[in-house]
């Protein structure tokens, strides 16, 4: 995020350009983050929350280490800048509701 310096608008990426199976896999768990709050809390267990940020971080480990985000294609950098964005987030708040800063760099 910091090497292209910007944010991509939601509303202008095209998101299907991400067809990869890890990065398939990446949204639908960013999607069920939600309701993995939810379950957390319902159970009592800030370890469901903690289970969910380690896979989570996995899977974005794999989709970083098998594609480049800026690259030539615009289109497929945009959309790429913000799952990275949308994964960098939500891995804040998920470590912030476990009383845990997450660092701005890794």
């Amino acid at each position: 995020m910091e090497k292209a310096n910007y944010v991509p608008d939601i509303n202008k990426v095209n998101f299907d350009l991400l067809q990869e199976d890890e990065v398939i896999d990446m949204a639908k768990l960013l999607y069920d983050f939600a309701n993995t709050i939810m379950l957390s809390a319902e159970k009592n267990e800030p370890s469901i929350i903690a289970r969910y940020l380690i896979n989570l971080a996995q899977k974005f480990s794999t989709f970083y280490n098998n594609n480049k985000i800026i690259n030539e294609n615009k289109e497929l950098q945009e959309a790429r800048l913000y799952l990275t964005y949308a994964c960098g987030n939500v891995l804040k708040i998920g470590a912030g509701l476990l009383g845990m800063e997450m660092p701005d760099k890794m």
